[in-house]
């Protein structure tokens, strides 16, 4: 399918475990061939940006992503400034991209992050790239924040759910976005303090998200029953970020495909 000159940004919303609902709809749009030219992200949607920027496909992310758990991005730490030390996401990342920075990106890519010394908003698009992610994917008081000079960055969920405003001021013509809406609507009651917290944290950010401006052409899964925090609903996760992705695909070709050229009556005849 010939697609017009516009180019295309993809904003990443925040959700956790969520987050891997973003691969199944990244999928649909690989299928399709939807050129993506600008992507940002907040929280999951960074990690999954960065990968995405980075060169890596829908299939390969997941892959990864079959084999992940907890233990593996973070560990315990001494309750000073989170309950988890998310240091380990930082060095995930290096391992699987190395120590790039984000300039060197094949494709522009920008993290949402936010900072609570000054309590703005802080946009990454230069400096490491694992330093971006683990910044923007601090979930406040679960995971310990970066901290960079007199910053203390934490998941930019907490002002920025969906970048949509991102990828715009980066040139995007044309904005995709994949929502997903955050909740804990699946009956299960919460068996420690980092479920407590996170839960807690889904519940406050549902309030923003509900607010956060869509794209051009918005994928939103439908997430009821699952949880942020339990990597084993992967698979069904996929599928819900897939299924939804259908649903919207035709409008986005329908959106992009080349306008035709139309001409008043009266200069057929000129």
């Amino acid at each position: 399918m010939g697609l017009n000159k516009k180019k295309i940004g993809l904003a990443l919303s925040g959700g956790a475990v969520l987050g891997i609902a973003h691969l199944g709809a990244i999928k649909v749009l690989e299928e399709h061939h939807i050129p993506i030219d600008f992507i940002a992200g907040t929280s999951a949607g960074s990690l999954v940006g960065a990968f995405l920027a980075a060169g890596y496909r829908s299939d390969e992310m997941f892959q990864l992503v079959k084999s992940l758990s907890w233990g593996k991005i973070s560990k315990v730490t001494i309750p000073k400034m989170g309950l988890l030390n998310s240091k380990l996401l930082e060095r995930f990342v290096d391992s699987h991209l190395g120590r790039i920075d984000i300039a060197d990106l094949p494709r522009p890519f920008a993290a949402v992050a936010v900072d609570l010394t000054s309590g703005k908003e802080v946009i990454f698009r230069s400096g490491p790239v694992s330093e971006a992610v683990r910044a923007s994917c601090t979930i406040p008081g679960v995971f310990t924040p970066l901290i960079r000079g007199d910053q203390v960055l934490v998941d930019g969920g907490v002002l920025n759910f969906l970048p949509t405003n991102v990828v715009r001021q980066m040139g995007a013509d044309y904005v995709i976005a994949i929502k997903l809406m955050p909740g804990i609507s699946n009956g299960k009651k919460p068996e420690n303090i980092i479920q407590i917290m996170m839960n807690s944290f889904q519940l406050v950010i549902e309030q923003i998200a509900i607010h956060a401006p869509n794209g051009d052409a918005t994928i939103a899964p439908n997430l009821a029953g699952f949880t942020p925090h339990d990597f084993h609903q992967a698979e069904a996760l996929y599928e819900r970020g897939y299924l939804a992705a259908l649903e919207v695909i035709k409008k986005i070709e329908t959106d992009l495909r080349p306008k035709k050229k139309r001409f008043w009556l009266f200069q057929l005849f000129k």
